[in-house]
């Protein structure tokens, strides 16, 4: 019996030493490596979760600033704007005032010197031809000079009125740009236009017809 049972240990210690099949080994390394991949691919599939999450709240915080920046650059721009407009209808006001002012201040001066002028005539004075008009008076009067002296007062009443018309003509121009302009933003305004015209044309040409009449006054 004890040599049976001797017998039976070395068989089973034979047994275990003996060399598993490849295959088996194959089958446990293969899930070692499944296993392994699986933690890798979950761990991978938590990263990409994680950057789509933080692309996602970077997307939203970039379109919560460049919606805030546009809304702040957009106040920014109506605010100048109307600054601007302000300032133009200020500047616009304060010129056109300063033109009917220097016109009707012409108009007097030309009334002035008209009566300045008269008053020489009636004293024998005579109206020169040439510009800018003159009152001249002849030291020894002749018989010529009395009739020329007569006929400047009539001279004297030509260029009063022409002076005048010119001066009546100049203020409706002025009052007529400023009614355009006012019609023409206000046009604008009702079409929902974001911007006017700011009339940088009709300035100078106003400009440039003052300085034509002043230069007329001058001679």
């Amino acid at each position: 019996m004890r040599d049976e049972d001797g017998a039976d240990d070395r068989e089973m210690d034979e047994a275990s030493a003996v060399p598993r099949p490849k295959a088996e080994a194959g089958q446990r390394e293969r899930r070692l490596f499944a296993g392994l991949l699986g933690t890798l691919r979950k761990s991978k599939s938590n990263i990409e979760e994680k950057e789509k999450e933080v692309l996602a709240k970077r997307k939203s915080i970039e379109a919560a600033v460049s919606g805030k920046n546009e809304e702040i650059s957009r106040e920014l721009k109506e605010a100048q704007y109307k600054a601007f407009l302000e300032k133009r209808e200020a500047d616009e006001r304060k010129k056109f005032e300063l033109d009917l002012k220097f016109k009707e201040t012409e108009g007097a001066l030309i009334e002035a010197e008209y009566e300045e002028m008269k008053s020489k005539i009636h004293d024998g004075g005579i109206l020169t031809t040439t510009e800018p008009v003159l009152v001249y008076k002849p030291k020894n009067p002749t018989s010529e000079d009395a009739a020329a002296s007569q006929m400047s007062l009539e001279k004297l009443d030509a260029w009063r009125a022409s002076q005048l018309e010119r001066i009546r003509k100049a203020l409706e121009t002025i009052r007529r740009r400023r009614e355009e302009i006012a019609e023409r933003r206000a046009q604008s305004k009702a079409r929902g236009e974001a911007h006017d015209d700011v009339d940088v044309e009709d300035a100078e040409e106003g400009d440039d017809a003052m300085e034509g009449d002043a230069g007329d006054a001058a001679a």
